[in-house]
């Protein structure tokens, strides 16, 4: 355990702060309106991104050092028990062997029960020991703050593939009310995608993007294990329990 454990992060001002694990405790730091502590740079010789991803739940753009961060953001965008998501809010810092350790969890969420959960991701070549301790280290600090702790749970590749595909709707310019009453009443009844788009009598180019955007939202709903195609079987509701892209340690 470690015994000198603190957690920086900005206030209003923009001025970094450094406190103990309780005090921070009440802080937002799952809120998109807070400033980074952390901005990765990316080196040529690197193979990989620094990029954002924009959050349909926040209206925000969540940063994401790498393709894999990217696709946890999206995952945790499409959930609907995130309420809230925000990158790089925080930084822990603690002394060991005579020097000062630095570790950044990936994203701060808040869920809608209130409870904030913390991910972070492992290295894309895998964990090791450094990876370890700093895990510890951060499971320390979410016990001690009242913190959850998310382990990242990747759904499986034809899952990830739909998602990906309706993610590219997510924004709200693709709603339309007047569409979506319309494929609702079509797909009242489960029938394959294409067969509800022309039961609905809205034109194919009009209505396909707002069904995405429906699946999206959660308002349709289809079988995620298989390829996202004009033979899906689309339906009403549904919440897929499968695609939750975090578990926490003691809950089912």
């Amino acid at each position: 355990m470690v015994k000198n454990l603190q957690i920086v992060h900005k206030d209003g001002s923009g001025r970094e702060v450094a406190a103990s694990v309780e005090q921070v405790a009440g802080v937002r730091l799952w809120d998109g309106a807070k400033a980074p502590v952390w901005t990765p740079l990316r080196h040529p010789s690197e193979r990989s991104i620094v990029t954002h991803w924009w959050s349909a739940t926040t209206g925000r753009f969540v940063g994401c050092r790498s393709l894999q961060r990217l696709s946890m953001a999206m995952q945790l965008d499409f959930h609907p028990n995130v309420v809230d998501l925000a990158a790089w809010t925080a930084r822990l810092e603690w002394s060991e062997r005579g020097r000062v350790r630095r570790f950044v969890p990936d994203f701060f969420t808040r869920t809608a029960g209130g409870a904030t959960v913390v991910v972070a991701c492992p290295p894309t070549a895998g964990p090791g020991a450094r990876w370890e301790r700093q895990r510890e280290v951060l499971k320390q600090a979410c016990e001690e703050a009242g913190w959850q702790f998310g382990s990242p749970q990747r759904p499986q590749p034809t899952a990830l593939a739909n998602m990906e595909w309706v993610s590219r709707y997510r924004h709200p310019r693709n709603a339309d009310r007047d569409v979506e009453q319309a494929l609702l009443a079509a797909f009242a009844v489960p029938r394959e995608l294409m067969e509800g788009v022309s039961a609905s009598g809205v034109p194919r180019l009009l209505a396909l993007p707002r069904l995405y955007h429906l699946v999206w939202c959660r308002r349709l709903a289809l079988d995620w294990s298989v390829a996202l195609g004009p033979a899906s079987v689309v339906r009403t509701g549904g919440r897929a329990k499968a695609l939750r892209p975090f578990t926490v340690e003691g809950q089912k």
